[in-house]
């Protein structure tokens, strides 16, 4: 079995999504500003699997939370309360069948 690919782990090292196990494709990507809140609907995204997150492109600072309901994707930007604040993110989403 070839070791390349894409591989993306949670906080607990479980594996989200892997490039070399199913055929993936980038579905949606935007940056969004530091301090916004924001959400898109997807309609064909109903009845797959998707993985969905955020990439600070400051250094030092935390990507925007991102979340899936249904066929809607958010995403929320962090407050210093309890992590660094948010910086401008890229927001990706992968669909996989």
């Amino acid at each position: 079995m070839p070791s390349y690919g894409l591989r993306i782990r949670d906080s607990n090292g479980t594996v989200i999504l892997s490039l070399t196990d199913t055929i993936t494709r980038l579905r949606y990507s935007v940056e969004v500003a530091a301090d916004s809140n924001g959400s898109i609907v997807l309609s064909d995204i109903g009845g797959k699997s998707t993985c969905e997150f955020g990439l600070a492109l400051e250094e030092g600072k935390s990507p925007h939370l991102v979340s899936r309901s249904g066929m809607t994707i958010s995403w929320t930007a962090r407050t210093g309360v309890y992590a660094w604040p948010s910086s401008n993110t890229l927001v990706l989403v992968f669909v996989y069948d």
